[in-house]
């Protein structure tokens, strides 16, 4: 039996990475949740909306993910990841178009957001994890680190993209933009997510907790937990980012610049963690970057424009760090026979509390005039997170069954 290795894992798997990185750069949460604050001042005008009722679109679009996460993780389990995306990529196109035509009230406007939640669903990092965990084992924390800076390559781009084309031609060319860009990953999806080289995927796919096994475990309300805490923190800032920092007598273009630094510290955060969680032990690399995070929210409230483009890349270290550990951790802890309901569980809930993040932030800002207070709440909520984390107990990923099933030789396999 030939031995698997970390370079043979990359260089089999790499068609799997590479459409998944593809596909977690323009999935629903990265093109609406970057983009939101680039819109936000254009949605203002037009229609008097305040900045708490322009991100609780958010949490209309979250409650839309979080129901259909665990029937998404079924149908995930039962038909893999390349059909679950090819269905939903032109559902969430849909929905962007429709959102680019809007003219109606808040409600209308929310409800659109939670249509591009449900029919979007299939292109989060539910799906595409997925599809790197079973194509990786010695590697499986870089290759999700290296899945995930799609996210941080959206946080770079999006804001001054989105912020360009606000500015030329208004706020429903914004959307228009994004639609286009959702379609992007479509040929990926069929082309190269959709086949597997890598050694026995299929059987790997078969080993692990159930679901019963996975909820009755301290680990796996440990993890949900402190996802939680962490889910309702940075993302609280991040659409609030652009907005800030004009607050501060940035113009738009000089905010959405310091805004796009986060998307660097995001690609920076991503391949460090994904690196080092292969080869020690998980939350000890997470705990330390959720603390950088806290203190650069601390060094904005302090320092204010002066310091912001140094605050952003602290804030970006950890930020979606959350999906790319979710992901490593229930690969590692429960196996891949109930990843996606389980995975999909987990994430659903953390969505519910990165979407409620913007609404209470903007909730600050209206009420007190200031982020100061949101800010610290942040610093305190990745604290307690790490904190958390730290709690858990040293994982054995799945036992010996991963590694014999590492270990036989190459077959192509469906994902």
């Amino acid at each position: 039996m030939a031995s698997v290795t970390r370079y043979s894992e990359f260089r089999k798997g790499w068609p799997t990475v590479l459409s998944a990185t593809v596909g977690s750069a323009v999935s629903v949460t990265a093109l609406l949740f970057y983009s939101l604050g680039s819109l936000t001042a254009g949605l203002q005008a037009e229609f008097g909306w305040n900045r708490a009722e322009v991100s609780s679109s958010l949490l209309y679009m979250t409650v839309a993910l979080t129901l259909s996460a665990v029937p998404l993780g079924w149908l995930l389990d039962r038909y893999g990841s390349w059909r679950i995306a090819l269905v939903s990529v032109p559902g969430f196109t849909l929905s962007l178009v429709l959102l680019s035509q809007f003219n109606g009230e808040l409600i209308h406007f929310n409800l659109l957001f939670g249509l591009a939640g449900l029919l979007g669903a299939g292109t989060t990092s539910i799906v595409y994890t997925k599809a790197v965990n079973a194509a990786f084992f010695k590697s499986r924390g870089l290759a999700l680190g290296i899945t995930l800076t799609g996210l941080g390559a959206a946080a770079l781009i999006l804001p001054p993209l989105i912020v360009g084309v606000v500015q030329a031609y208004g706020w429903r060319a914004g959307f228009a933009a994004l639609a286009v860009l959702s379609l992007i990953v479509l040929p990926f999806i069929f082309f190269r997510l959709r086949t597997t080289t890598v050694a026995a995927a299929a059987g790997l796919a078969l080993t692990g907790k159930s679901r019963l096994e996975a909820l009755s475990s301290r680990s796996f309300w440990i993890i949900l937990v402190a996802f939680v805490l962490v889910g309702g923190s940075v993302p609280a800032v991040i659409p609030h980012m652009v907005p800030m920092l004009t607050d501060a007598g940035l113009t738009p273009a000089a905010a959405a610049a310091i805004a796009a630094l986060i998307g660097l510290g995001v690609i920076v955060g991503r391949l460090s963690i994904g690196f080092l969680v292969d080869r020690f032990f998980a939350p000890f690399v997470a705990a330390p970057l959720f603390l950088v995070t806290a203190a650069g929210c601390v060094l904005l409230m302090w320092g204010g424009p002066s310091v912001a483009p140094i605050a952003a890349l602290m804030i970006g270290v950890s930020f979606g760090a959350e999906a790319d550990l979710i992901a490593f951790l229930c690969g590692n802890y429960f196996g891949l026979k109930s990843y996606g309901f389980i995975y999909g569980l987990i994430y659903g809930v953390f969505t519910v509390a990165v979407a409620v993040g913007p609404v209470w932030a903007g909730a600050f800002f209206d009420r007190t005039g200031t982020y100061d207070g949101a800010l610290i709440t942040v610093a305190v909520l990745l604290v307690a997170g790490s904190a958390l984390l730290l709690t858990l107990p040293r994982y054995s990923p799945t036992g010996t069954s991963d590694l014999a099933v590492h270990n036989e030789p190459a077959a192509e396999s469906r994902v």
